[in-house]
């Protein structure tokens, strides 16, 4: 697919980062939060929705910029059609949406999994986090380049 279509390989790294920096920062705010011993299920239950809003608020807003200048920068330095340009644009901000909100909420449910099982969270969650964010973003960027611009689109060749 990437050798069909060798664009996408150029925005990976923004998905990929973005998804990390999500991630990490739930982890942290996790971690803080934990600190205090006596949460409740509900507080915990809470706390994954309000990093998962955040994340997908997050998500909508750079998504929705990364469609825009992304689309413009395609558009104009690499001189392709403004549908196309949208098209793989569009395709970049959804999943910097999909990828940010799994990562915010993987970056809260691994550090509450490992306090349960009494294994310190700030030193076992970090790499496992920043493995599945990585994981998460590219199967979820390179399968929704595969779906709309290759099988939907006809973008390929």
């Amino acid at each position: 697919m990437v050798a069909q279509l060798t664009l996408i390989m150029a925005f990976q790294s923004l998905i990929l980062d973005m998804a990390g920096n999500v991630g990490t920062q739930s982890l942290a705010v996790t971690i803080r939060v934990l600190m205090y011993e006596k949460l409740t299920a509900k507080q915990k239950i809470r706390l994954v929705f309000k990093e998962i809003k955040i994340g997908l608020f997050n998500g909508i807003i750079l998504g929705g910029l990364s469609f825009v200048f992304v689309g413009l920068y395609i558009s104009l330095f690499k001189h392709k059609e403004l549908g196309f340009s949208y098209v793989v644009s569009g395709c970049i901000g959804f999943s910097l949406v999909i990828a940010m909100v799994i990562s915010s909420a993987v970056g809260t449910l691994i550090p509450l999994f490992f306090k349960k099982i009494k294994i310190d969270p700030a030193v076992a969650s970090g790499p496992l986090i920043t493995t599945v964010n990585d994981l998460v973003a590219v199967v979820t960027y390179y399968g929704m380049s595969w779906l709309l611009l290759i099988n939907i689109f006809r973008f390929a060749g």
